[in-house]
């Protein structure tokens, strides 16, 4: 018999039936976390890919052409149409530079369709009293419009329940739910929204984020869940593995 034969049958593997399960479980939990993030690096690369070529394209004249959504995300977009002033809502909870404040969301009808689309304007910081809301210049007649097609806020994931996006019952809402705005305007919206970047004397701030491409964070996050399933499965091995008691 060869010394490494030797070795190997001084020691027996003998787990317990629940150390056997607690490690298949949380093996199994590790590597969906690293699989999930992996695929989560995959989408944040993707998204950034889509920018890049989006950005790169000439701006689409939504009064002359159909927007091929989501495809055409991030592309940009020039608009002429008239402000239906007295539909603004103020999106809360949007922290810009470190200070609270809204977007401020109008609708623009076309001239050329009559189709009405959401236009994210700008931000504005919230009052000394949040009882008091911002007064928001809005122009009055046709405007030319140039900015980037993106989705609406969804539902922030820390608004638990059925909690309705104008809850407060005023222009202030939580998120966009666009198919309860278009229930109470009284007319069908886009699926997407503009967000504005053409300036205008309305003391609104555009100067809008760049996407942050984290794919290298979530591949990190994958590696360490691998690192733990792995940690995991070498103890199990390790504590289960007693040498055999000689005679």
């Amino acid at each position: 018999m060869s010394e490494n034969a030797s070795i190997t049958a001084s020691y027996r593997f003998r787990p317990t039936l629940f150390a056997t399960l607690l490690t298949a479980v949380m093996v199994g939990i590790f590597t969906s976390l690293s699989i999930w993030q992996y695929h989560r690096a995959q989408y944040k690369q993707q998204v950034a890919q889509d920018i890049a070529r989006q950005i790169t394209l000439p701006a689409i004249n939504l009064n002359q052409h159909k927007v091929e959504w989501p495809a055409q995300r991030y592309r940009p977009a020039q608009v002429s149409g008239t402000w239906e002033t007295g539909s603004t809502l103020l999106l809360d909870n949007i922290v810009h530079q470190g200070k609270a404040g809204y977007h401020v969301i109008t609708p623009l009808k076309l001239d050329a369709t009559g189709e009405h689309i959401l236009v994210n304007r700008g931000w504005v910081k919230v009052g000394a009293d949040r009882k008091v809301l911002p007064n928001i210049t809005t122009p009055v007649g046709e405007v030319l419009l140039s900015g980037t097609l993106d989705s609406p806020r969804s539902k922030p994931v820390f608004l638990f329940g059925d909690i309705p996006a104008d809850a407060e019952g005023n222009q202030r809402w939580l998120y966009l739910d666009q198919a309860k705005l278009a229930q109470k305007l009284g007319y069908p919206l886009a699926p997407y929204l503009l967000l504005q970047t053409t300036d205008s004397a309305d003391g609104l701030r555009r100067d809008w984020p760049a996407y942050e491409n984290k794919a290298g964070m979530h591949i990190g996050y994958s590696i360490q869940w691998a690192a733990f399933g792995l940690i995991v499965l070498a103890a199990y091995l390790y504590l289960n593995t007693h040498k055999k008691e000689t005679p």
